[in-house]
C-alpha cells in the first residue's frame, strides 16, 4: 500500500516536471546594443505601433503591453477580439547584447450564449505557448533591430 502511494506520487511528480519543461517561451538576442538603449528604442517602437503600453519599469527592464486580436466579424458580428497582454523582459548579457524574453497572457472573448441580453466577457487562458500569439510582435521587434 505504501509503495503504491509512493509510486503514484512519483509518477505525478515526473509528469508535472515533464510538462513544465515543455513550455519554452520565445526570446531573441539583440547584439551590439546595451540594455538602456534597447529599452528606449523598444518603448518608442511600441508607442508608435498598435500596442498599448500598460506598464514600464526601466530599472528592471520590464515592459507590459496589450493588444486586441481583431476577429473577422460577419454581418452581425461585433468588431472586437481576444486580448493579449505581453510581458517583455530585457536582460543584458556578459558577452554584449541584450536578451529579450517574451510572455503572452491570452484572454479569450467569450459569448454568454444568450440571444436576449447577450454579453461578451473575457476568459483568462493563461500564458500562451502557441507561436502564433508571438509572431506579429516578434516580427515587429526583429525588423526594428535589424534595420538599426
Amino acid at each position: 500500500m505504501i509503495i503504491k502511494k509512493y509510486g503514484i506520487a512519483l509518477s505525478l511528480l515526473m509528469a508535472s516536471l515533464f510538462s513544465f519543461s515543455q513550455t519554452k517561451l520565445p526570446s531573441m538576442m539583440v547584439k551590439d546594443i546595451d540594455k538602456a538603449t534597447a529599452f528606449e528604442e523598444l518603448v518608442e517602437l511600441l508607442a508608435e505601433s498598435d500596442y498599448f503600453i500598460q506598464n514600464i519599469e526601466k530599472d528592471v527592464g520590464f515592459i507590459q503591453i496589450k493588444r486586441i486580436q481583431k476577429k473577422k466579424a460577419g454581418i452581425f458580428g461585433k468588431n472586437t477580439g481576444d486580448r493579449i497582454v505581453y510581458n517583455i523582459l530585457l536582460r543584458e548579457r556578459e558577452g554584449g547584447g541584450v536578451l529579450l524574453m517574451l510572455q503572452a497572457n491570452v484572454e479569450k472573448e467569450v459569448w454568454n450564449g444568450q440571444v436576449n441580453g447577450s454579453e461578451y466577457y473575457y476568459r483568462d487562458e493563461g500564458v500562451s505557448s502557441d507561436p502564433k500569439d508571438y509572431e506579429e510582435l516578434l516580427k515587429l521587434i526583429e525588423s526594428h533591430f535589424e534595420n538599426q
